[in-house]
């Protein structure tokens, strides 16, 4: 979703409105990022307590793939020209 944006297209003067849509959908980008590094966390939690479930490596490799996924993404953004 970051890389639907180029860094080139976006103004970030405060009196331009001209590229709304674009933040709006890096704003999106970032809340499923997030919220998906919160739902993994979550899952983490859960089958940690849960005796009878999972291991938690499972919760583990969850929350690495998504912060490796959003890491990896922030740096191709950044980084493309």
């Amino acid at each position: 979703m970051f890389n639907c944006v180029g860094r080139e297209d976006i103004d970030y003067s405060p009196y331009e409105e001209g590229e709304w849509r674009l933040k709006l959908w890096l704003f999106l980008a970032y809340v499923v990022s997030f919220v998906s590094i919160a739902a993994s966390v979550g899952l983490l939690i859960r089958d940690a307590l849960v005796a009878t479930g999972p291991s938690a490596w499972t919760g583990t490799a969850g929350v690495l793939q998504c912060v490796f996924v959003l890491i990896s993404g922030l740096i191709y953004w950044t980084s493309h020209t």
